[in-house]
């Protein structure tokens, strides 16, 4: 029997119907094997951590940052710069409140809030709020769980305490809300004083409640190192007294100091005024944010004549002049087409190389940078790590402006030599400076003189040398030169009476900003020197910022160098050296000479 043309066509839609529903279960096969390859297999790792968060709970656990300390020469106790406090903050779960007016009537006192905004905060969230009240004392904190009502957390919370007040602020820096050093040795030591995380993995119920009797994890913190550091706590108030004075008498803008052990690298002392509380930082306004940098790292400038001393060791190590080489000098010379005066716009004549240090002669510098040479000074500038940072511990080091000898003009070279045209920080000055003193050897600058773990162990920090600069011949040469400056030149206010101090005074210009040129009534006075020079136990460098009153450095920052040099030396009780004693002595005998005869004047 043949099939009608009807009966054909009804078993083609069913065979139709039966492929069209065979394609969808499989598209939906398709699509389910699909999904559950991205959830299984892609997105396992995502929702691990889901299911992983679900259950249980991590908390960080802070490690104890590391405290800072300072020493003495005349003790082995450590003095607390820097240590950890805990205060207290108060937290509320909601869902965990019985009675919230009760609650909000007892806790708004305590802290110093409207009970009316606390009830508000748990109606408007119904499982967690952020801490009320940071910073409670323990004798709030103990009111508080007094109260014995449920639905309040105390949590401890560490932060920094500074036992010594403002003392070296400058150079400490702070630590901001979350932990984290800023500026100073804060923020360049961060990682080491820190420490690492802990961890508390730990199961919870379904209301977000940690299960007691759990399998809980625990990775414990690593504790941050302490420090100990170079700064003598003594020489410290000596140079934050002197240097706030000075900058106050002069009225000038700011003024800082920094003292450092020449053989070692340790910085002994390191000032600056104005300077700001560390524990109070959020009080500075933004406008002010600068006070938080440490000036004698991080602002580099022209410094003036006292770069002198460093031109003049590079030409006489290199051969080029000797201390009692002499020129005749006038009042200015010119170079390319600019007229370079000395500052007392007068002819000096005959000058030796000392004598030009000791008259501060811009003219005789000139001439001897061009006896130097231009590839000799830049040799001397890399040997001295111009245009580096020192590496020092602080935050923020600013490494200088040295000019690229590339297309350098001839007036730019020159006036490098009496600190113009060449941007360097007082640690850059310092360190070439010590190396003077050192013999010719300069070793890196460092505030750090140990690390103490949190087992007490103690790890010494060992001098870093920078390798020779100098000969030893031309450091005494120059040591002899620039005790010529402090008794016969500029100098003479930094002089201390029966020690041989070395230094040299600069007065420099402020540049305009934007544009070449230097302001026309805005000078800064700076120092740097070391003595006793037959056995240095320090140098020195002050910086006056725009003093107001007077303009020389030979008396804004070169009297605040021999107050601190005589406080120094008292403190180390050194004696007045050999040839001023026995000359005193000298004096003395003849006195009683003296006495003697007109008494037996008297008695006749």
């Amino acid at each position: 029997m043949i099939p009608s043309a009807t009966r054909i066509e009804e078993q083609g839609n069913v065979r139709f119907r039966i492929s069209l529903v065979f394609i969808l279960v499989l598209f939906l096969v398709a699509v389910i094997i699909a999904r559950l390859f991205q959830k299984q297999i892609m997105q396992y790792d995502h929702y691990k951590v889901l299911a992983h968060s679900q259950r249980y709970r991590e908390e960080k656990i802070l490690p104890a940052r590391g405290e800072i300390f300072v020493t003495d020469i005349y003790s082995d106790k450590k003095y607390p710069l820097v240590t950890n406090k805990t205060l207290w903050a108060v937290m509320i779960i909601p869902n965990q409140i019985t009675d919230v007016n009760v609650l909000a009537s007892s806790l708004g006192p305590l802290i110093e809030m409207d009970s009316g905004e606390i009830i508000r905060l748990v109606e408007e969230n119904e499982l967690y709020i952020p801490p009320l009240k940071h910073k409670l004392s323990n004798g709030t904190r103990k009111a508080i769980e007094e109260l014995n009502l449920s639905g309040i957390v105390m949590i401890p919370e560490s932060y920094r305490d500074y036992p010594e007040g403002i003392m070296g602020s400058k150079f400490l820096g702070f630590v901001d809300a979350n932990g984290d050093g800023r500026y100073g040795i804060e923020g360049a030591m961060n990682d080491v004083l820190k420490g690492e995380y802990g961890k508390l993995v730990a199961e919870k119920d379904i209301l977000g409640r940690q299960i007691t009797v759990a399998d809980n994890q625990v990775t414990p913190p690593k504790n941050g190192k302490d420090l100990i550091l170079t700064i003598d706590r003594v020489i410290q108030f000596m140079a934050e007294k002197a240097i706030k004075e000075a900058v106050e008498s002069h009225d000038a803008d700011s003024g800082s100091v920094v003292i450092m052990d020449p053989k070692s690298g340790g910085i002994l002392a390191l000032a600056e005024y104005p300077t700001y509380n560390p524990d109070k930082y959020t009080e500075v306004s933004p406008e002010e944010y600068d006070v938080f940098k440490c000036m004698a790292v991080s602002d580099a400038y022209e410094s003036g004549s006292v770069f002198k001393a460093i031109a003049m060791a590079a030409g006489v190590d290199a051969g080029a002049v000797a201390p009692d080489t002499g020129e005749f000098f006038e009042a200015n010379v010119k170079v390319d087409d600019y007229t370079i005066w000395n500052s007392e716009r007068k002819a000096y004549g005959y000058e030796t190389m000392t004598q030009v240090l000791e008259n501060s002669d811009n003219v005789g510098m000139v001439w001897m940078m061009d006896q130097l040479g231009e590839e000799k000074f830049y040799e001397y500038l890399e040997k001295f790590k111009l245009g580096e940072i020192t590496g020092i511990e602080i935050e923020g080091e600013s490494s200088g402006i040295v000019k690229s000898r590339e297309y350098l003009p001839h007036v730019d070279l020159v006036t490098m030599s009496f600190g113009q045209g060449i941007n360097v920080t007082e640690m850059q000055l310092l360190q070439a400076l010590s190396a003077i003193a050192n013999d010719g050897i300069m070793v890196r600058p460092t505030l750090v003189k140990g690390y103490i773990d949190k087992n007490g162990r103690e790890e010494e920090v060992k001098t870093k040398f920078e390798g020779r600069v100098l000969s030893e011949e031309t450091a005494t040469e120059l040591s002899s030169m620039l005790i010529s400056v402090v008794e016969r030149g500029h100098g003479r206010q930094a002089k201390v009476e029966g020690y041989r101090i070395g230094g040299k005074t600069g007065t420099a210009q402020v540049p305009l900003k934007d544009q070449r040129g230097y302001e026309e009534d805005k000078f800064v006075g700076s120092f740097i020197g070391f003595g006793p020079v037959d056995n240095p136990l320090f140098s020195m460098i002050v910086r006056i910022n725009v003093p107001k009153d007077v303009i020389w450095a030979e008396s804004t920052a070169a009297p605040v160098f021999g107050k601190l040099a005589r406080e120094i030396l008292d403190y180390y009780q050194i004696p007045p050296d050999g040839d001023w004693a026995k000359e005193q002595e000298k004096i003395k005998e003849e006195m009683e000479k003296e006495k003697l005869k007109e008494a037996m004047k008297l008695y006749e």
